[in-house]
């Protein structure tokens, strides 16, 4: 044969293991077997998505992947004990992992990037073998699983962060968060769950519940709500939080003390109900309302000594020995309806009952349902954003007197 007919040979034979290596590297993949997995292992880079199949029946492990370009996904892989790549650092689009009770390992030592997080009904997965920490991710959901931590989720920011119904969940600190872009939600963990964000400066919406302690010392712009529900904490205290739409606290029966020093302005409203041993509300800056202010409980004492301007109402009832003296002095900034009373049966503006909780939420201390319930979720649409029709209300009264 001549040499000009090997080289073509040649070149054909290259050509044509270049187009299955890029076969196997692209498209979709579907993994029913370790063989499977195996198979994409001499694939740095996998263009596609790589979906588990619900009936794989052992342990999965891909070795040569970095990168995945599109989705990583298990749905209903009930028998899958254990997922591992150890190279993997780049998960493109979703990384979705549901209903895999059987696991209890999930080993992904050099994973920094994914487009965004679903982890659901993972039932005995206890932690995250992630060793060099995710630090990007568009969003993150983590609902009724087993961890205790979100060691491994090292994010600078996020949009959406929900974390619901974890029983076993006693500790969220992410050092290195300073955005969240979208609604941040933690509901129904262990009551025992603790919640530090060191350096967080801007939010959108914030929802607590069933949580025993909350640290948010760096948060200064809320372009949302704050919510706190059916807490377990006993002080909660923003320092440098200066303006949000709503703030709603309802059902924190341990809450003693709340700070706010720095807050001005509400573009929605102020409602605090039946928080039972909170005695004082302080805002000392608090100045612009366009909403409503909304206060039922068993204070004694409430100030908002730079009060200039309330577009809707006005309602204060306390069932303790409690004088309406300071707040008729700004009666001229609040340009709804006026109510201040001390009652032995408070009642919102709305008409609800502002009785006195004072024993916190009801979450679960332990247990694998994710079913626990707490006494604020009944009022989860009372702060947000409930306040426009309430300043409506409050406008309409007004007409009226």
């Amino acid at each position: 044969m001549s040499a000009s007919k090997l080289f073509i040979s040649a070149l054909m034979a290259s050509g044509l293991a270049m187009v299955a290596a890029d076969d196997t590297c692209s498209g979709g993949a579907k993994i029913s077997s370790q063989s499977d997995a195996d198979a994409l292992g001499s694939c740095s880079t996998y263009t596609g998505d790589i979906t588990i199949s619900n009936q794989v029946q052992t342990p999965l492990t891909f070795n040569g992947i970095k990168k995945v370009t599109g989705d990583f996904t298990a749905n209903g892989a009930v028998n899958i004990t254990s997922i591992s790549a150890p190279l993997l650092s780049e998960i493109g689009g979703h990384f979705s992992l549901i209903s895999i009770n059987a696991l209890t390992s999930l080993s992904m030592p050099t994973l920094i990037s994914v487009g965004d997080i679903t982890f659901k009904a993972l039932a005995n997965l206890q932690g995250l073998d992630f060793t060099k920490g995710v630090n990007t991710a568009g969003s993150v959901s983590i609902t009724n699983t087993g961890l205790t931590s979100l060691q491994g989720i090292e994010l600078n920011s996020v949009g959406q962060l929900d974390l619901t119904a974890n029983d076993y969940l006693t500790e969220v600190n992410v050092n290195n968060m300073k955005n969240i872009s979208g609604p941040l939600t933690i509901s129904n963990n262990n009551n025992k769950l603790t919640i530090d964000f060191p350096n967080l400066v801007t939010a959108k919406d914030m929802t607590f519940r069933n949580t025993s302690s909350i640290s948010v010392p760096s948060l200064a712009n809320l372009t949302g709500a704050l919510g706190l529900y059916g807490n377990f904490i006993s002080n909660f205290s923003a320092p440098n939080l200066t303006s949000c739409t709503d703030v709603g606290l309802d059902s924190n029966g341990h809450l003693e003390t709340l700070s706010l020093p720095q807050l001005t302005t509400l573009s929605g409203g102020l409602a605090i109900s039946n928080n039972g041993k909170l005695e004082s509300i302080d805002l000392p800056k608090l100045s612009h309302v366009d909403g409503a202010i909304d206060l039922t409980g068993s204070f004694t004492n409430v100030s908002f000594p730079a009060l200039k301007y309330v577009h809707g109402g006005f309602n204060a009832q306390s069932t303790a020995n409690f004088s309406c003296d300071d707040i008729e002095a700004e009666k001229e900034a609040i340009h709804g309806s006026f109510n201040c009373t001390s009652t032995a049966t408070p009642t919102t503006i709305d008409g609800s009952s502002g009785s006195n909780d004072t024993s916190g939420g009801s979450g679960t201390s332990s247990g694998s349902s994710g079913s626990a319930t707490s006494s604020g979720a009944a009022v989860a649409g009372f702060v947000v954003p409930s306040m426009g029709l309430t300043a409506v209300l409050g406008g309409l009264l007004s007409l009226l007197m």
